[in-house]
């Protein structure tokens, strides 16, 4: 599957580095906006989150979103029995991204996510085909990745921690594994502004919605839009 995934170690630090949650939380509202902006309603959903780790990214989406049924599928057992106080609605499974087991039945989802994970697999292309076989017709899948500039960047400047990347994933190649696939492009976007995502690692505190109302800002003026640290594909499963 990958040689990227999540220690116990890694998981422990983000309940200490403001940065570290500062990401989760914008993905989470990335997640949360697609949500609103291409499925009919935002309530009584099946959501699956694939490479959920402990579930911090599920809460985060549950609290912006309640009352759905989210489950997270994750691959390291030891990460899941971290999981601290999920709410009745909220589950972890084990499992692997690209292969997922027959209790994850196809046509079950109204959306997929995969935040901050395509690029830790040797052949992603799997991943979003499990996605969209367990997705109902006309469902979302959401994926957000690094991108691979800027993740090189803040791994030689020690922002960031030496990830075990498989996979560059650049627009061309995330727009590419979608069409594989056979998933219905929605949109592609760049959203963490690098000098606005930098603010949590000097301790100064700003909101995932304040910051991605800074990115769209920013995309306005689009001169500045080489800066944007991540990406994210939004996609529909054919009817």
């Amino acid at each position: 599957m990958s040689k990227g995934i999540l220690d116990n170690n890694y998981a422990k630090e983000r309940e200490s580095k403001s940065e570290l949650i500062f990401r989760y939380k914008v993905r989470a509202q990335i997640l949360a906006n697609a949500i609103q902006k291409y499925l009919e309603k935002t309530e009584n959903l099946n959501i699956l989150e694939l490479g959920a780790a402990e579930g911090k990214t599920i809460l985060f989406l549950n609290e912006i979103l309640p009352n759905n049924k989210i489950t997270g599928l994750e691959y390291s057992s030891d990460l899941i029995r971290q999981a601290k106080n999920l709410p009745q609605n909220l589950n972890l499974i084990q499992g692997d991204a690209t292969n997922f087991d027959p209790s994850v039945e196809e046509n079950t989802y109204d959306v997929v996510s995969a935040l901050a994970l395509l690029e830790h697999l040797t052949n992603p292309v799997l991943c979003i085909k499990e996605a969209l076989r367990v997705l109902r017709p006309g469902g979302i899948f959401v994926a957000t990745c690094p991108n691979p500039f800027w993740d090189h960047v803040a791994t030689m400047t020690g922002l960031l921690k030496a990830e075990q990347h498989e996979t560059e994933m650049t627009k061309k190649k995330m727009i590419a594994l979608a069409n594989e696939a056979g998933l219905e492009l929605l949109r592609f976007e760049r959203f963490m502004w690098a000098p606005i995502s930098f603010l949590p690692y000097l301790k100064i505190k700003i909101s995932e919605k304040n910051s991605l109302k800074f990115d769209k800002a920013i995309h306005s003026l689009r001169i500045f839009n080489w800066l944007f640290v991540n990406q994210v594909l939004i996609g529909r499963k054919k009817t």
